[in-house]
């Protein structure tokens, strides 16, 4: 069985040499011809960076599994890779695996901070050789109201690390049963969520095809106050935020998820609106440390690995 490595860089040594230890044979893509190296692929792991559609599938008529070290699937088309009855290997639904990996909430809590101590402005004023502190006057996160937009796994530990720091939570989740501290009310919606907070974090899943949680309602509401986005792009009108920011109509804006992150994304838009504004970009660097990386793929190494041994069904 033919395993392609589609974004090899830093592919963890020990999940390569586990699937060459039950005799797959490894194949990293070189970048030079993607329809010479899908060819034969039966098994091909994939990160971020390529839409899995049915152009990209058409590629590889020889596709069994799909493998993807994350929770979300909103890089692929589900409903062409059910049409060809490949099965996707992911991390959705590995709760217990995934409250090892904390990268992603760490990543989001810094965004937080980095928006209310107004780190983008202050790092490119000492770039440029400043050092006028008073220009970068931010603000402390004990005392804020902090907002969670789905309270799931990366929902949960950021509430708790804003908490630690002595910030007041509250959250909104559209799942009956979720796991919250005692202090932590649970509002009705997104709407009294906003109007409660000044912070909102969204941490909520997405499913492909869904409407956006924030859309312009949403985002005419935020006025003055602060939004992180660490899940996914496509739970955020776009346009409507990038409006917003452009009309300076918010505090700052930190995300690391765009919309179509794969195809026609914004970002040209965006390092623009950011320009002079308390506005933090980073490129979908939440799950991104050597060691969550070198976790996550070794768990599904060891996943495809019972798969294909009929011990465990895909998901």
């Amino acid at each position: 069985m033919q395993v392609g490595l589609l974004e090899p860089d830093r592919f963890d040594p020990s999940a390569i040499a586990r699937l060459r230890q039950v005799g797959h044979v490894v194949v990293p893509f070189d970048g030079s011809n993607l329809t010479e190296f899908l060819q034969p692929v039966q098994v091909l792991f994939t990160r971020l960076a390529y839409p899995i559609d049915g152009a990209f599938l058409a590629q590889a008529p020889a596709l069994r599994y799909l493998c993807s070290p994350t929770t979300g699937h909103a890089h692929m088309d589900e409903d062409a890779l059910a049409q060809r009855g490949i099965r996707v290997v992911s991390l959705r639904g590995e709760q217990s695996f995934l409250e090892t990996i904390r990268a992603t909430p760490e990543h989001t809590f810094g965004l937080i901070l980095a928006l209310l101590r107004r780190y983008r402005g202050a790092f490119s004023h000492v770039d440029a050789g400043g050092w006028n502190r008073d220009l970068f006057r931010g603000e402390e996160l004990y005392g804020q109201k902090v907002g969670i937009v789905g309270l799931g796994r990366v929902g949960f530990r950021v509430a708790s690390y804003c908490e630690a720091f002595g910030a007041q939570v509250s959250y909104f989740d559209t799942e009956k049963e979720v796991k919250a501290a005692p202090g932590w009310p649970r509002l009705t919606g997104v709407q009294q969520l906003i109007e409660a907070n000044r912070i909102i974090v969204l941490c909520a899943s997405y499913t492909n095809g869904a409407a956006p949680v924030f859309g312009r309602e949403q985002i005419a509401a935020m006025r003055g106050r602060y939004l992180v986005n660490t899940a996914r792009g496509e739970l955020v009108d776009e346009g409507a935020l990038l409006k917003a920011i452009e009309a300076d109509a918010l505090e700052g804006v930190a995300i690391d998820v765009l919309s179509q992150e794969t195809g026609a994304h914004q970002l040209e838009r965006w390092n623009a609106a950011a320009a002079g504004r308390n506005i933090v970009v980073t490129p979908h660097i939440g799950g991104a440390t050597f060691t969550a990386m070198a976790k996550t793929e070794n768990f599904i190494v060891g996943k495809l690995e019972k798969i294909l041994d009929g011990t465990e069904n895909a998901t």
